[in-house]
């Protein structure tokens, strides 16, 4: 399935980041990149909402849900999308979600 829109995040810095949005099923090609795990509604105004749930990054985002450590999470809080943006650096994927992270506090991130 194509990619669904994109979507701006803003860290505790300040600075923004623009992801692409897809459906949590989609499959990905090996590639690097930061992630949001998302529930996304569609509200009666015909707006859309997502609600986050996981920030993370992956050196290969093809992979990263086989086993995912937090799959129990998603499926519980009823995730459908993920957010990707692309990034090739682990450095700066690691600042990207510490950003993220201190900024949105997703829940799943807290859960063991």
């Amino acid at each position: 399935m194509p990619k669904i829109g994109t979507l701006d995040f803003t860290g505790i810095s300040g600075h923004k980041y623009t992801f692409n949005v897809y459906p949590l099923s989609h499959t990905f090609t090996e590639k690097e990149a930061v992630y949001f795990v998302t529930r996304r509604t569609i509200k009666a105004d015909a707006s859309v909402e997502h609600i986050l749930l996981y920030v993370g990054e992956s050196a290969n985002i093809s992979k990263e849900f086989l086993s995912h450590k937090h799959l129990t999470c998603f499926e519980r809080e009823i995730a459908n999308c993920i957010c990707v943006h692309w990034e090739d650096h682990a450095d700066t994927r690691e600042k990207i979600v510490d950003d993220l992270l201190k900024h949105y506090h997703p829940p799943c991130n807290y859960e063991n």
